[in-house]
């Protein structure tokens, strides 16, 4: 559908009285917010995907080379921004979350200012969802790459007014599409994905005929930004050894990964699981953004302003867009589904603000939303609310990150009992192995370097079944002592992994399957355990048998192949 240009787009149109007329409310139930729950998002733990980014920044930092050192599947913009906070502000995860919460609080600025008559209830709302969500939604690349997202579709907007203008000089237009393409360019090396969201919305914005008589000063603008940023990547990544690693990972061992996905579209019962369940209620967003992002793009109100009409044009493409590459690209993970809903709220807020005849029935469903959203936020809870001078006092302790933990797994203190078993044995660098994700912590705990690059070990044999040789290849010749493992792994639930069985506290559960016993790791002697988490003591002679390495993909995954471990790195200060 094209809409026409006028005048009406170069300037900003009077505030009406909408029939959401709750500024003042929303802006003191913000404030509300963020004074009584932000210690405790604060003290909540991060996820082993954190920790992972950690340790290649981590050996990055020591002179190693990422990629070839440490296995990474990904592009190396979230490592670039770890290696930013850690540089400047240390290594606590206080540290890490509160900079999440800044770069989530510039999201909400970008998105707000695109919306800016309903720029308090939309902040209220995407600021409860955050605080609301688990931890695995936090400290994220798909929750960081809203903010290049919302700054670009700003300037997107900024360069249809200012194309709409009577003679807008050519420099000015390509100038400020080259900015945008640097914006764009940086989302790029967070996560490819964001391309898709920005050429949807870039054809969208050729709706306008004012922008299409200049449409290609405004794409080379646009590619001649993205291409800098890629050029400037690029350039790192070559000068500190990494290319032809980063470029093995993104052609071989990706490609296997993208093969896996496609092989298992089929499988949305998790997903479903997920929206429903663990992002409850907010995955039900889709239910009515999803039906009037397409409607709107296929016919609006006649009366509506005709700059209200563009940008809920530009916001449906946008959310649309995002949804599809969620579906058709990515694994069913919370964090990747947490952002399109973020953007659902932003459409949703303001077409109700936008729409003049908002039938009773659906502002009822609106507030009543609202009203369900606090009542299930754990904000809102008074154990919740009880943490708050113990966040202040003691930081995030391992009881702490117990009580705040929305995924009740690894239990926190069950890892400090292991770090001091370990530090106990004078565990060195290259004697641990993690086989359970979930343990990784462990390096930065202990500040120890990992028996191979293969971090994700188990993973990385589940995803790259290809690679299985090579990484068990990689184990049995490292100088590994301590495998450590998740009795969850196999799929126990909190209860039965913890249960203290016949044969003692450093013996299986009476749950844990048989069949896994005779093998690797699980057929490894226990030196110690701690609830769910055990620690196998390795031989001197390597065992060589593997386990089947299918397990339930609904856990969060990597990728990787061989080559030499991490050597020659800068002593630990």
């Amino acid at each position: 559908m094209s809409i026409s240009t006028t005048e009406t787009l170069s300037v900003e149109t009077p505030d009406r009285p909408s029939l959401w007329n709750t500024s003042n409310l929303a802006l003191g139930s913000l404030l509300l917010l963020v004074v009584t729950a932000t210690p405790q998002l604060v003290c909540m733990p991060v996820t082993n995907d954190v920790s992972y980014y950690d340790l290649q920044t981590r050996t990055v930092m020591r002179g190693g080379v990422l990629y070839r050192d440490i296995v990474e599947p990904n592009f190396p913009g979230v490592v670039w921004v770890h290696l930013t906070i850690r540089g400047v502000f240390g290594w606590s995860t206080e540290v890490l979350r509160i900079c999440d919460l800044i770069l989530f609080g510039l999201t909400v600025t970008f998105l707000a200012r695109f919306v800016s008559p309903v720029r308090f209830q939309l902040s209220f709302l995407l600021f409860l969802a955050y605080y609301s969500v688990s931890e695995w939604c936090h400290v994220q690349r798909d929750l960081w790459l809203l903010l290049p997202t919302a700054v670009a579709l700003n300037l997107r907007w900024a360069q249809i007014r200012r194309c709409s203008e009577a003679h807008p000089p050519a420099k000015i237009i390509f100038l400020f599409a080259l900015l945008e393409g640097l914006i764009w360019g940086t989302g790029v090396w967070l996560k490819p994905h964001i391309v898709f969201p920005a050429l949807a919305v870039w054809l969208c914005s050729l709706t306008q005929s004012a922008l299409r008589r200049h449409v290609f000063k405004d794409l080379a603008g646009l590619l001649t930004g993205g291409i800098l940023v890629g050029v400037l990547g690029t350039g790192w990544l070559y000068f500190n050894g990494a290319w032809p690693w980063f470029l093995e990972m993104q052609l071989d061992w990706n490609r296997e990964y993208l093969t896996d996905k496609t092989n298992n579209l089929q499988n949305y019962g998790y997903v479903v699981f997920s929206m429903v369940v663990r992002l409850f209620p907010y995955s039900f967003i889709h239910l009515a953004a999803i039906p009037t992002a397409l409607a709107l793009l296929i016919r609006q109100d006649p009366k509506r302003d005709t700059s209200d009409k563009l940008r809920l044009q530009l916001l449906s493409t946008l959310y649309l867009a995002w949804c599809l590459q969620v579906l058709l690209l990515q694994h069913p993970f919370d964090y990747v589904h947490f952002p399109p809903l973020l953007l659902g709220i932003v459409l949703l807020t303001f077409w109700i603000h936008c729409h003049r005849r908002f039938p009773r029935m659906l502002k009822t469903a609106a507030g009543s939303f609202v009203v369900l959203a606090l009542i299930c936020s754990p904000v809102t809870k008074p154990a919740y609310l009880k943490l708050w001078d113990d966040c202040l006092q003691q930081g995030s302790t391992g009881s702490i990150r117990n009580q705040l933990a929305r995924i009740p797994f690894p239990d926190w203190e069950d890892m400090e009992r292991v770090a001091d078993y370990l530090r106990g044995q004078q565990a060195q660098d290259n004697e641990i192995t993690c086989y359970s994700n979930d343990l990784v912590h462990l390096f930065l705990y202990l500040d120890l370097e990992p028996s191979t690059r293969y971090v994700y070990s188990h993973h990385h044999a589940t995803y790259f079944p290809s690679k299985q040789p090579a990484i068990y290849k990689a184990l049995r010749n490292s100088p590994q002592k301590y495998i450590l493992t998740n009795l969850m792994t196999p799929g126990l639930l909190v209860s039965q992994a913890k249960e203290i069985g016949p044969e003692g506290p450093f013996s299986y559960p009476p749950a844990f399957p048989e069949d896994l016993k005779s093998n690797y790791p699980w057929n490894l002697p226990i030196a110690f355990r701690s609830g769910t988490l055990v620690v196998h003591q390795y031989p001197e002679k390597p065992i060589h048998k593997q386990t089947d390495t299918s397990t339930d993909k609904s856990t969060q995954p990597r990728s990787d192949e061989f080559s030499p471990r991490l050597k020659d790195a800068p002593p630990r200060e």
